[in-house]
């Protein structure tokens, strides 16, 4: 048997291979339809086309016809403002999650900003999202922060009494943006700090008792050394 006959079968096995696979998941696939499609007329109703889930959809993920598909769903069991069409979805990001196997909704895509309730005696402040920042993406709304100046010198607390109002997900974005409440007095410092890309933002623990922030005032009255006052 020559190499170049070898190479041909060899060739030929590995497509078969390929087409065996291919027809097999396939027929998985229309067996599944079937199977729900005799559910479904069992149960009664009228039929409506949905967008579900195909594997569970963390906040961030991008929709794409990869990760979700329309199916067929009992009308009367469909959930409020479902979508149901890939247009409506395809490209954008979620925001609130949803299980494998679910229906989505106009709820997974609302805007975070409208969520917000901004804690009485605070300001709602957006500070871009950097790599040094110094706080995880899956921060959770609700978390306590302090934030810190971090220049050329030592670093100086400027504000502890901080609350995440907005979750980053998982998705890294250039324009990404972290919102949080901050006291009024404060709201200068950390936006003077984030401007100049010295922000930082750390999450201490409940037992941890944060210092009070550091103020850097000018000097009162210059006092003249008695070496001066003689010149």
């Amino acid at each position: 048997m020559s190499i170049r006959f070898r190479i041909v079968l060899s060739s030929a096995f590995a497509l078969l291979g390929i087409v065996s696979c291919l027809a097999y998941a396939d027929t998985v696939r229309t067996e599944a339809d079937k199977v729900r499609a005799d559910a479904l007329e069992r149960f009664g109703g009228e039929i409506a086309q949905l967008v579900v889930a195909e594997q569970t959809l963390e906040v961030g993920d991008v929709i794409s016809e990869r990760n979700v598909r329309v199916r067929d769903w009992v009308a009367d069991l469909a959930p409020a403002e479902a979508v149901v069409s890939l247009d409506e979805v395809v490209g954008r990001e979620v925001s609130v999650p949803v299980s494998k196997g679910v229906p989505l909704t106009k709820l997974n895509f609302r805007d975070a900003s409208t969520l917000m309730e901004v804690p009485s005696g605070h300001v709602a402040v957006s500070v871009p999202v950097t790599d040094k920042l110094g706080i995880s993406r899956g921060v959770t709304r609700g978390a306590r922060v302090s934030a810190y100046e971090v220049p050329d010198s030592a670093p100086r607390l400027i504000a502890t009494d901080i609350e995440v109002l907005s979750e980053l997900g998982t998705q890294t974005s250039m324009s990404q943006q972290l919102t949080i409440a901050v006291l009024p007095d404060d709201v200068s410092a950390v936006l003077g700090a984030s401007a100049s890309g010295e922000l930082r933002l750390v999450i201490p623990a409940d037992d941890v008792e944060v210092p009070e922030e550091e103020s850097v005032a000018a000097p009162e009255e210059i006092v003249p050394n008695k070496g001066e006052e003689q010149q």
